[in-house]
């Protein structure tokens, strides 16, 4: 695949810092920088699928797993990350002073979801709304407000990491056990894998229908205390990891 950075018409444009130009930056870290904002997930992760890498297995066998992103330049993989000036602006929040910072205890975080290994034994699922309402795929917004998107359900699986988000018109029983039939459906045709448990809030994930859903496809559920939503960190977190993907992909456009 070949990465272009957009360099106008004889030099006419919005300045790029990806630009030969540029002496900032070095030819390494362009590239970087230029998968960055082609696949639209962090430089550290990138760095690592340009690695090649070693897998144990349990039977201590050694496997090697090649790398998945072959760069022009080989280091790119191990670089001095530069800024990328869309994420720095979406990740941008306000904050009351004096801003207290507390550290993580490494002996809690993460307990709940820890020692999940396969890929469906443990999922985290909470629901998202969105003020604007947004367009259907096939209504070619043309479709009444209230039947756009009003927000939806997200999926994160702790074994894999892996997160599906499913866009709902309203966040009752009946759309949200929908969107779970579509992510198991999903998950069968790619990976013939089921869901053993889920793990939520409370709200829409008590009602009668889901829990039935539930019990029918012999899942386990288990919920968060009443306020207690750092419980439910790992879906929580994964709602603002898409949230930062979507507005730096728009602050990127904006810019460019």
């Amino acid at each position: 695949m070949g990465i272009q950075a957009n360099a106008g018409v004889d030099g006419v444009g919005l300045p790029n810092v990806a630009w030969e130009e540029n002496q900032n930056l070095s030819s390494a870290q362009k590239e970087l920088l230029l998968w960055h904002w082609k696949l639209g997930i962090s430089m550290h992760h990138i760095q690592e699928l340009m690695k090649v890498s070693e897998m144990k297995e349990p039977n201590g066998a050694v496997s090697v797993k090649d790398r998945v992103i072959v760069p022009k330049l080989s280091s790119a993989a191990t670089c001095d990350i530069p800024v990328c000036q869309s994420c720095e602006l979406s990740r941008a929040k306000q904050r009351k002073a004096p801003v207290v910072k507390a550290k993580a205890n490494g002996s809690s975080e993460g307990a709940i979801s820890r020692d999940q290994y396969q890929p469906g034994d443990f999922v985290s699922i909470d629901q998202y709304v969105v003020k604007t309402p947004g367009r259907l795929p096939t209504g070619f917004g043309q479709e009444s407000e209230q039947n756009m998107y009003h927000g939806g359900t997200i999926f994160r699986d702790a074994a894999s990491k892996y997160i599906h988000v499913s866009n709902q018109v309203s966040l009752g029983a009946g759309d949200t056990v929908l969107s779970k039939r579509n992510f198991e459906d999903w998950l069968w045709e790619e990976a013939r894998l089921r869901i053993k448990y889920y793990h939520s809030d409370n709200g829409v994930f008590t009602a009668e229908l889901f829990t039935d859903a539930c019990k029918e496809d012999d899942q386990t559920q288990s919920f968060s205390g009443v306020g207690a939503q750092h419980q439910n960190a790992e879906a929580e977190r994964a709602i603002q990891t898409v949230v930062y993907m979507a507005r730096s992909f728009m602050i990127h456009a904006a810019l460019h």
